[in-house]
C-alpha cells in the first residue's frame, strides 16, 4: 500500500513541530535519580526559574523601550505572579519624563524557545481614570518561557513608536 501524495512532508513537519515543543523543556526526575537514567529522562515537570531572561514577578516592573522613547510598566497581574492559563494584566506606557500615553497598544505572546505563540488574541482596552491598559486574556497555555511583547504604535498610518519585552517562567 502506498502513502498518499505529500503524507511524508506533512508526517516530517509534524514530527519536527512535536520536537519543536518538547525539546528546549529542561526535565527533572521526582523520584531523585539523574533524568539521564528515568524512563525516557522526562518526568513532565518544567522549571524554568533559573531562566537568564526571566526575572522574579513584582507588581510595577517596568522595562525601557528599545529606542528608549518609551517605557513598560506591568501595574498588576491576575493571578500574580503570571500562571498557566488566562491571565489578566494592567500595563501604564510611560513618556521619558515618566507621563502616561496613550496610543495603540499591541501585545505579542510567544514561547521563544518553541518558536509558538497563543491563539488566544487578548483584547486590549484602556481606561482613562486609571490611564492604564488592561489586557485580558493573556493566555499562557504550557510551562516554559513566554515573551510579552508590548508595543505602543500612534499616527496616521499608525507606526510603532517603542517596543520592550517581558519574559515570565510559567510553571508546570
Amino acid at each position: 500500500m502506498r502513502a498518499p501524495s505529500g503524507f511524508f512532508p506533512v508526517l516530517v513537519s509534524a514530527l519536527a513541530l512535536g520536537a519543536a515543543c518538547t525539546g528546549s523543556e529542561t526535565a527533572t526526575p521526582t523520584d531523585g535519580s539523574d533524568a539521564s537514567t528515568s524512563a525516557g529522562g522526562l518526568s513532565g515537570d518544567v522549571s524554568c526559574v533559573d531562566d537568564p531572561r526571566v526575572e522574579p514577578y513584582v507588581a510595577g516592573i517596568t522595562r525601557e523601550g528599545e529606542h528608549g522613547t518609551l517605557s513598560y510598566r506591568l501595574d498588576s497581574s491576575d493571578p500574580a505572579p503570571p500562571a498557566k492559563g488566562g491571565n489578566t494584566f494592567e500595563v501604564s506606557v510611560l513618556d521619558s519624563e515618566g507621563v502616561p500615553v496613550t496610543g495603540d497598544l499591541r501585545v505579542e505572546l510567544v514561547m521563544p524557545d518553541h518558536g509558538h505563540g497563543t491563539q488566544v488574541e487578548p483584547v486590549i482596552s484602556y481606561d482613562e481614570a486609571t490611564e492604564r491598559f488592561t489586557i485580558a486574556p493573556v493566555y499562557l497555555f504550557m510551562a516554559g518561557v513566554w515573551r510579552v511583547r508590548l508595543e505602543l504604535a500612534a499616527g496616521n498610518p499608525s507606526k510603532v513608536v517603542d517596543r520592550a519585552d517581558l519574559f515570565f517562567c510559567i510553571e508546570g
